[in-house]
């Protein structure tokens, strides 16, 4: 399943047209029951215990549904600050990530398995990997400016993180990311794009979701941002705007990659000159850190770990 939601992308105009080398919780759902439902009590007068709910009273009651439905919690017990209550009878659990939250205090029972409360376990160090790629120096800020690479490497720039992932031997998953960062545009040739949405900008054409699967770099002194998976075997990049320029995007968006059990997962950003696009529009993103002294990054964040 390959899952997209369209960014609000920021574009903003350079100065000219010269290319760069020329001066540049998602959770499950669970239903009421004993079997791995999640209720917690709500506020409680102080002193005794929570009662405990059945099959339509009390904390974490409610009728049983069909897998997957999410049990409304009950009203509190009549005392017991904050302790947890036993869930009602009838229903069971549905996999999918955390049980379903029913009161204010007091957590009871366990959630389901999958979604993201798995993730964890299955791909450990993936939520939140990022690789940077800051400025250097005091950068220009005016419109299409250009910084040198704080951590050169050679002519160019490369940083990369990797991650192994966990999981069943045998077993390839279907890992649903959420994909945020500041980048400037590449163009990738050949590959697969699931979405080929587009829009205007500047009289020029962009893509809307620059995910493309596969495919071979047509300008390496435009950074490539991409995540490499060993096995399957693929490479995918993201920032394939398939239009280069003096120009700064804020990237927002969700993509699913299959990845084994057992195999390695890198995010890599890599230039081949040694300069790169400011951020001199000072985007932010909402929710993660920005941009360090002004250059770029990509930060995923794990939404669904589930087998394929």
């Amino acid at each position: 399943m390959s899952a997209f939601v369209l960014p609000a992308l920021a574009v903003v105009a350079c100065a000219g047209s010269d290319p760069e080398d020329g001066g540049r919780a998602g959770a499950g759902s669970s239903a009421a029951g004993q079997a791995g439902s999640v209720a917690q009590a709500g506020a409680a007068p102080q002193g005794g215990s929570v009662s405990t709910g059945r099959g339509g009273e009390g904390v974490g009651g409610g009728a049983a549904g069909a897998s997957g439905s999410i049990a409304a919690a009950g009203s509190a017990g009549s005392s017991g600050a904050g302790n947890a209550a036993a869930g009602g009878t009838g229903g069971t659990s549905a996999t999918g990530g955390a049980g379903a939250i029913g009161g204010s205090s007091g957590q009871g029972g366990s959630g389901g398995g999958g979604g993201i409360s798995g993730s964890s376990d299955i791909a450990p160090g993936l939520d939140g990997l990022r690789v940077d790629d800051p400025c250097a120096g005091t950068p220009d800020t005016s419109t299409g400016a250009v910084c040198n690479h704080a951590m050169p490497t050679g002519a160019g720039f490369k940083s990369a993180k990797d991650v192994t992932i966990a999981g069943t031997p045998g077993t390839t998953y279907d890992v649903t990311l959420r994909i945020r960062g500041i980048v400037e545009p590449t163009q990738i040739d050949g590959g697969m794009r699931l979405d080929t949405t587009t829009f205007k900008y500047q009289n020029m054409t962009w893509r809307k979701v620059p995910f493309t699967i596969g495919g071979t770099v047509n300008r390496g002194d435009y950074s490539q941002w991409r995540i490499t998976v060993a096995n399957p075997k693929q490479e995918y990049f993201l920032n394939d705007y398939q239009t280069v320029g003096h120009y700064i995007f804020a990237l927002d968006y969700q993509v699913t990659i299959q990845v084994a059990a057992n195999s390695k997962l890198t995010l890599d950003g890599t230039d081949t000159n040694e300069r790169e696009i400011v951020n001199y529009e000072k985007y932010t993103i909402d929710g993660i850190p920005g941009s360090m002294n002004y250059g770029q990054f990509i930060q995923c964040n794990v939404i669904s770990v589930k087998p394929h």
